[in-house]
């Protein structure tokens, strides 16, 4: 097969018309612009038209009714650079219009002009590049030979299939349908099969593997090439060789088995996610290096998670792991995660039929993900429940079904909220022992080794345990809150109201960083404080607010603090919830009621606090011990936690320096091959690790109100009065809200996430978890509009 060159794009369409087997290529006219220079030539000219050749026009005419021009610059395309979007396309020319014709080219010729300018070889060339408009396309978009970020070996398709050609490349559209095919699977879908063919033998005929194609399919599903240039790799991490098919053949055996039906665990079937429960992509991100994931499963998701769910009343789960880790990257059990929401004393056969029940509903959604507990179980009983269980009649359970599973929730909702003898109150009895013990073990003369498997210990006993429990029953505190507005007893606002009223963690920072520029604390009293917290919670990398406070502060501080709000219900909103409650068979009033939300909600807050302070001193204490053994931070990070707590029992017959070394080379092996996987935010069938097309996103949005404002990224130097994009609700972010932000974006985070939470607090506009593909398009804006009550983003 002949091999080119990569020149421009009309050049390299020209050549590759007459040779290419797997799609087709629309005729064209090539135009040099230095001929048009020549000319002269002036869009407002009214006989422009006239100064171009005869034989050019006619040439245009015979391409069909209607054009397309482009650009075709001698460095748009090139290895170096694209230049993508950089100069003019006008689309639908009525090729009998001459002057329109005319008009066109001059326009593209003239947006060229920076570009030849620029260009100091006389030898090269630009050109105008025209084509037919493909009248009727079925389907039109971009694809990647392979990760365009990291060379990792997919094609990575984006596709409009509406046929709007230039949906894709201007990003105007968010409902694109985004498809990923790892390069040794063959696909089923035609269109993607033609595509994948398409490409490799472009491949063979440029000789290079980096590949960006735009390509149309018409009515009759035929493949047109609009475009194909090479990607731009230089300067990037090249992991093409990084992960080869084995690993992804065992990955999918292993869904496979998992996937089977479990003697102990309720279920047909299950599907694994990166958000149904406790958020790993929101709290650790999708790849995680070891040191990270190993902690998050060691403080929580091994065991802490069950053993608490067990206590507060749901199915009994203890020894069963949420949380698997896919060649590094964190999933969720969705099945057990089911299982662990039915209370445990519901009958054996309808809450199997009720786990199925979730399973299908997630199947069906899966854009639902992040919102498991509000949109598909019935975890908890609410003044809404009632109502909310009648949509099971249409699932094939009958009304004896339906009131069971009422009664069984509103027992253990009633067992979680008891005023005198509920859990949640010894578990922040519990909580209250943590910083005495944290302070007896780092004041002792225990060696590191010993003093981080200790603080391991204490930090489930003392702090993951109690606050699983108090989260919990904060979950449940609302549950309620959102069912007073669904009911209309409250309204969106009211909410909004008593949530401010509350005096959480989150206000206190706010308010201490505005102590703070007014000199009414010092700087060392406020570390002493806060110090602890850090961006990423179970990242070694991430510096702590003591480790890099100007940082985090170095800009202005906060102007004003916080106002101190005060919420209570009238008389006649108390008794009026009073028979609310009562006719619910909930057995507290409604001052009751209300001193348990405000108490688990601060309680939450707060025991988050505590338990991240003891996590962040372990961090503390593996980058000492590291540094005594001349090991780097970064090589830190790819440590597991179970190696480095292994050591304080066993005596290896190497010395510790040489047992952490190999670990951690072994764990940085395998991160290359975590760092080129590409897998979906939901895995429902084992083939989505080869292939997989891309889930709607369902944003998360807090407040009701509207905001509009420039954009900030995290690390920018000015955020006050900014709209901040971050990339997960990460509950280390909380100095964002001292900054007086307008408003809140992140790529990642659920509905009940620690930014969702903290947001509502403090009645700031956010929208939370839009997406890997909206993220990109808000970054790259200037200002945007948040519009909370309709739920639009809008970027201006």
């Amino acid at each position: 097969m002949k091999k080119l060159h990569f020149r421009s794009k009309g050049e390299n369409l020209a050549s590759l018309a007459p040779i290419v087997k797997k799609s087709k290529i629309l005729p064209l006219c090539l135009i040099q612009t230095n001929i048009l220079e020549q000319n002269q030539l002036n869009a407002d000219d009214k006989n422009i038209y006239l100064n171009i050749e005869a034989k050019i026009l006619e040439d245009i005419a015979k391409l069909g009714q209607k054009v397309i021009v482009r650009s075709s610059a001698a460095n748009e395309d090139t290895l170096d650079t694209s230049n993508a979007g950089a100069f003019l396309s006008v689309l639908d020319i009525e090729t009998s219009d001459f002057k329109a014709v005319a008009q066109a080219i001059c326009k593209v010729k003239d947006s060229m002009k920076i570009n030849r300018q620029a260009c100091d070889n006389a030898q090269t060339k630009d050109f105008i590049l025209i084509q037919p408009m493909l009248q009727n396309p079925s389907a039109c978009g971009v694809a990647f030979s392979v990760d365009k970020d990291n060379c990792a070996p997919y094609f990575c398709i984006s596709c409009d299939e509406n046929g709007n050609t230039q949906s894709v490349t201007s990003g105007a559209k968010s409902d694109l349908t985004n498809i990923v095919c790892y390069r040794g699977y063959e696909p089923k879908n035609p269109r993607v099969k033609k595509l994948v063919e398409a490409i490799l033998e472009l491949e063979e005929i440029f000789d290079c593997r980096y590949l960006d194609i735009e390509f149309a399919f018409d009515s009759n599903d035929v493949l047109y090439l609009l475009q194909a240039r090479p990607l731009v790799v230089q300067n990037k991490r090249n992991l093409f060789d990084a992960l080869g098919a084995a690993p992804l053949l065992r990955l999918t055996e292993r869904i496979d088995t998992l996937k089977l039906k479990h003697p102990h665990i309720l279920g047909d079937k299950t599907i694994f996610g990166v958000m149904p429960d406790w958020n790993p992509a929101e709290i650790i991100g999708l790849k995680p290096k070891r040191l990270a994931i190993s902690l998050y499963k060691e403080l929580i998701t091994d065991n802490i998670w069950a053993y608490q769910r067990d206590n507060y009343g749901y199915r009994n789960l203890r020894s069963h792991p949420l949380m698997h880790s896919f060649l590094g990257a964190p999933y969720i059990d969705a099945r057990l995660s089911f299982n662990s929401f039915i209370p445990k004393n519901l009958d054996e056969s309808i809450a199997n039929k009720l786990v199925n029940y979730y399973l299908d509903s997630l199947s069906n959604q899966p854009h639902l993900h992040d919102k498991i507990e509000f949109e598909i179980v019935f975890s908890c009983y609410d003044l809404n429940t009632p109502a909310k269980l009648k949509k099971l009649r249409s699932h094939n359970f009958n009304r004896n079904e339906l009131k069971r599973i009422e009664f069984s929730l509103l027992e253990l909702t009633n067992n979680i909220l008891n005023a005198k003898n509920g859990l949640y109150l010894k578990d922040l009895s519990k909580s209250e022992r943590l910083i005495e013990r944290y302070e007896a073990i780092i004041n002792s003369n225990l060696s590191k080794i010993d003093k981080i498997y200790w603080l391991v210990e204490d930090c489930k006993r003392f702090g993951t345990l109690p606050f699983a429990g108090v989260a919990r029953a904060a979950f449940v505190a609302m549950q309620i809150l959102n069912s007073l507005v669904e009911i209309d007893f409250f309204t969106p606002s009211q909410k909004e109201s008593f949530l401010l009223s509350l005096n959480t963690i989150s206000k206190e920072l706010s308010n201490d960083v505005y102590k703070l520029s007014k000199d009414q604390i010092t700087q060392e009293d406020f570390i002493q404080k806060y110090g602890h917290l850090r961006a990423g919670t179970y990242n070694i990398l991430s510096p702590s607010y003591k480790e890099a406070f100007h940082q985090y502060f170095s800009d202005k501080f906060a102007q004003t603090p916080l106002k101190e709000t005060f919420f209570e219900l009238d008389a006649k909103e108390n008794e009026r919830l009073d028979v609310l409650l009562r006719e619910n068979g909930l057995y507290l009033n409604a001052k009751e009621l209300f001193s348990f939300l405000k108490i688990v909600i601060e309680g939450r807050e707060l025991v988050k606090f505590k338990f991240t302070k003891i996590l962040s001193t372990i961090l503390d204490l593996v980058g000492e011990l590291g540094k005594e053994m001349d090991i780097s931070p970064q090589d830190l990070a790819h440590l597991d936690i179970k190696t480095l707590l292994s050591a304080q029992s066993i005596l290896y017959k190497n010395d510790l320096k040489e047992v952490l070394s190999l670990d951690i080379q072994k764990n940085k092996n395998e991160y290359e091959l975590t760092a080129a996987l590409k897998l979906p935010p939901v895995i429902l069938n084992a083939q989505d690790v080869m292939y997989f097309q891309s889930s709607r996103i369902e944003p998360n949005f807090i407040t009701t109100k509207t905001v509009i404002a420039p954009i900030a990224l995290e690390d920018s130097d000015d955020l006050e009065g900014k709209i901040v994009l971050i990339q997960s609700a990460d509950p280390g972010y909380d100095y964002l809200f001292a900054k007086n932000i307008a408003g809140l974006i992140t790529c990642y985070g659920g509905a009940n996430s620690h930014m969702a939470i903290r947001c509502s607090e403090i009645s700031l506009p956010a929208v939370i978890g839009v997406g890997e593909e909206k993220f990109l398009d808000y970054k790259k804006a200037k200002k945007i509009s948040i519009d909370a009550l309709s739920e639009q983003v809008f970027i201006l």
